[in-house]
């Protein structure tokens, strides 16, 4: 029974010293634009590709129309940043800038 416990002890203690090289390795950079094909309450769809807003995430637009999330539309072109953590994406920063008439 004492080398049962001393055995799980061990595992236990390398298993713990393995779990921060584990999550480092999952989280992965990302940059993308697009036209947003959907949208939902924190989430938007560009390419079939699902992108979800982070906790923290912010916005840089040169429109005083578009301020907020909530404020884009299907079909607006956007620009942003995030990381991917087990296989979500997360956006950080989004870009908008009007377009100028040519």
């Amino acid at each position: 029974m004492k080398q049962l416990k001393t055995l799980l002890t061990q595992l236990l203690l390398v298993t713990s010293l393995l779990l921060p090289w584990s999550a480092a390795e999952a989280v992965k950079g990302f940059e993308a634009s697009g036209n947003i094909n959907e949208m939902g309450y924190n989430t938007f769809v560009i390419r079939g590709q699902k992108y979800r807003l982070a906790s923290d995430a912010v916005l840089d637009s040169n429109d005083s129309s578009r301020r907020g999330f909530r404020d884009f539309k299907q079909g607006d072109f956007i620009y942003f940043k995030g990381k991917i953590l087990n296989g979500v994406y997360y956006v950080d920063i989004i870009y908008y800038e009007t377009q100028e008439p040519s």
